[in-house]
C-alpha cells in the first residue's frame, strides 16, 4: 500500500444518481485487483479528516474508472491523493463458468471489476439487485451480465435454482445490513446444498476505514474465532468462516 497523487481526467454522468471518473494513477496503483479500493482525499486540508473510499469499476492501462454518487462535484484536472490499494483481490476461482453477484442495499460497484474479469474468461455472470440496489442504473452494467431484480427482503424469483447454478457467489451489503443479510444468504444456501464448500460464498464488508492498515481496529471482523481487520484481510470473507448471527427462528 502506498500514497500517491492522481489526476481526474474525465467526469461522466452515467445516470441521475451515478457518475464515473477516469483517473490517471501512479504506477503503484495500476495493478489494483477486483474488490480492492483506495482511500481518497480531494482537498489539500484535513477537512474532512476521513478519506473517501474510492472503488475502481474498470482498469485501462494507466487509468482507473471510479464510480461516485452523482451529487458530489469533481472537475477534470483535479489532483487527488490516493492511499491503497486497500484489502485483497476477490478470490474468484480459476476457469469459473458460472458466477453469481449480489448487491443488497448497496451499489454493485465493488463487484464490477470481478464481473468484467469473469466475462473476459467466458463465464456466465448474473447480478441480483436487492433492496435499494434495484434502483442502480442498468446502463452502468456490462450488457453481458444477466440482471435479476429482487425484493426488500433479500429474495428473488427462482432463488434456489440460481444458487445451485452458481459455481461461486460474491455479495455486497453495507452496514448495518451486512451481518443480517449474510446470515440470511448463508442460511438460504444451506437449504439448497447439502454442504456449503469453502471458498464458495463471500461477503464484502464496507466498514469505516480511518487508517487502512489495521492499526485503528475500526474494521474488525470475527473470523474463525479471532478478530481480523477487514482493511488488510478482506474486504471479502468466506461466509462459512465468520461468526454470523443466528438464523431467524433459531437460538
Amino acid at each position: 500500500m502506498q500514497e500517491a497523487q492522481a489526476i481526474i481526467e474525465r467526469v461522466r454522468r452515467v445516470s441521475a444518481t451515478v457518475q464515473r471518473l477516469d483517473v490517471a494513477v501512479d504506477r503503484a496503483h495500476r495493478n489494483v485487483g477486483a474488490g480492492q479500493l483506495f482511500l481518497a482525499r480531494t482537498t489539500a486540508s484535513f477537512d474532512p479528516y476521513l478519506r473517501e473510499p474510492w472503488t475502481p469499476v474498470h482498469r485501462n492501462g494507466s487509468s482507473l474508472t471510479i464510480e461516485r454518487p452523482a451529487g458530489q462535484v469533481y472537475t477534470p484536472g483535479q489532483i487527488v491523493s490516493l492511499i491503497g490499494p486497500i484489502g485483497r483481490p476477490l478470490p474468484m476461482r480459476e476457469k469459473i463458468r458460472t458466477l453469481l453477484l449480489i448487491a443488497h442495499e448497496a451499489t454493485p460497484a465493488a463487484l464490477m471489476m470481478l464481473a468484467e474479469t469473469a466475462l473476459a474468461q467466458g463465464a456466465a455472470v448474473s447480478l441480483a439487485l436487492l433492496g435499494a440496489a434495484i434502483h442502480y442504473p442498468l446502463e452502468a452494467l456490462p450488457e453481458e451480465v444477466e440482471v435479476i431484480r429482487g425484493d426488500d427482503q433479500g429474495k428473488w424469483p427462482d432463488q434456489p435454482e440460481t444458487l445451485r447454478w452458481a459455481e461461486q457467489v460474491f455479495a455486497v451489503a453495507p452496514p448495518p445490513y451486512d451481518m443480517s443479510y449474510y446470515t440470511q444468504l448463508l442460511d438460504s444456501i444451506r437449504q439448497v446444498k447439502m454442504e456449503v464448500p469453502a471458498q464458495y460464498v463471500y461477503g464484502l464488508f464496507q466498514p469505516p476505514l480511518p487508517c487502512g492498515v489495521g492499526a485503528c481496529q475500526a474494521c474488525l471482523i470475527r473470523r474463525s474465532g479471532e478478530e481480523v481487520p477487514a482493511c488488510t484481510e478482506g474486504m471479502a470473507f468466506d461466509l462459512t468462516t465468520l461468526h454470523l448471527l443466528a438464523p431467524e427462528g433459531k437460538a
